[in-house]
């Protein structure tokens, strides 16, 4: 075997736990390294050149929530060995990780926070066009498309955000084509933010102030494990309704039925009479299993009579809505038993057939 092989399998052996120093309660009390990127520009850059480096040279398929995926399980197994991670993207990561680590040792809960920069950086960039909006621009800016690939991606930028209404200036800067120091100017076109514009309902102060959302990056939803999404919407679920169905239907994805009961059970016990809970678990079994969705809309129904959250005219609506679902689920409920019904009647006389062929080959046999 050669030094090379030899120091190839030892480096598989090892872990990213084993460069990152214990908390201290002063470090776990930092909520984002936002506004700090530059003092962890180094860990940023080699994540950042994996992602783009994957893509170019390796898999022009890769997509956005591939590599979401990637960093959270990165993130979540940070004390696993290399040879634990069995994507390739994920290798690539990891292993670009080791020699900065090894020269600047990061805090644990620090690494987690480089992790969720990078996470949020590629959320920041969702309204990309595509799937691979976010892998296509860090692949642009960091100088990997020739120069051929180089003006298609800027044209094809240009006119997907022509759409969107931002100007020439807003997209050279969007491009990284501009200082940092030109990005108050950036916003001062009012039309940046006007109803259908790219950053509509927002103001400048949102995105390039001191009170950004992304101070709160650590409680950011997409960034929790399940079973912190689990524990946050069991708590707060009421209030975010809309996170609730996003991970409702991300199980049903999975076809995790046993968590959705969990859940439901659970949320249940906290909030009763909560009927958007019901109304969605129905929605979701209306296919599986409709008798079942017709017992949850049922129970929705009950729990708006009992609400006192909306108003009369409000609780009309939603009552027309779920018995509308629920009308439906009886005629798609009647429609198969009539179909059962005719396979059924087509069956028996298939198989009356089937039987007197049967006979004759027999007795074919026997002469």
């Amino acid at each position: 075997m050669s030094p090379d092989e030899k120091n190839q399998l030892a480096e598989e052996d090892l872990s990213l736990s084993e460069f990152l120093v214990p908390d201290t309660p002063e470090i776990k009390e930092i909520k984002s390294i936002y506004n700090k990127e530059y003092e962890y520009s180094e860990y940023l850059s080699e994540i950042e050149f994996s992602i783009a480096d994957y893509y170019y040279n390796a898999n022009r398929r890769v997509t956005d929530k591939d590599v979401i995926r990637a960093l959270k399980n990165i993130k979540e197994n940070r004390d696993k060995p290399i040879s634990f991670f069995e994507k390739s993207l994920e290798k690539e990561i990891v292993k670009s990780l080791v020699e900065p680590l090894e020269e600047n040792l990061l805090y644990d809960h620090e690494f987690t926070l480089v992790i969720n920069y990078a996470l949020w950086i590629i959320d920041n960039r969702s309204w990309l066009e595509g799937k691979q909006g976010y892998v296509k621009w860090i692949t642009y800016v960091l100088g990997f498309f020739s120069e051929e690939e180089e003006k298609k991606y800027e044209r094809q930028f240009k006119k997907f955000a022509q759409k969107l209404g931002v100007s020439a200036a807003q997209v050279d800067m969007l491009l990284m084509k501009k200082e940092t120091e030109d990005l108050e100017d950036f916003f001062e076109d009012e039309d940046l933010f006007k109803e259908g514009s790219l950053f509509e309902g927002l103001n400048p102060e949102d995105i390039i102030g001191e009170d950004s959302t992304a101070d709160d990056l650590e409680t950011g939803f997409f960034l929790m494990t399940d079973d912190e999404k689990f524990d946050f919407l069991l708590d707060k679920g009421p209030k975010y309704p809309e996170l609730v169905q996003d991970y409702l239907l991300d199980l049903m994805g999975k076809e995790d039925f046993d968590k959705i009961q969990e859940f439901y059970t659970k949320f249940n016990e906290k909030h009763r009479n909560f009927s958007p809970l019901q109304l969605m678990v129905g929605t979701i079994y209306s296919e599986k299993d409709p008798s079942l969705a017709k017992s949850y809309f049922e129970e929705a129904l009950r729990s708006l009579q009992e609400s006192d959250e909306f108003s009369e005219e409000v609780k009309k609506e939603l009552r027309n809505q779920i018995n509308y679902l629920i009308n439906l689920l009886f005629e798609e409920s009647a429609e198969e038993v009539e179909e059962k019904a005719g396979e059924d009647k087509q069956g028996k006389k298939t198989g009356k057939r089937g039987r007197k062929s049967g006979k004759k080959d027999s007795e074919s046999e026997k002469v």
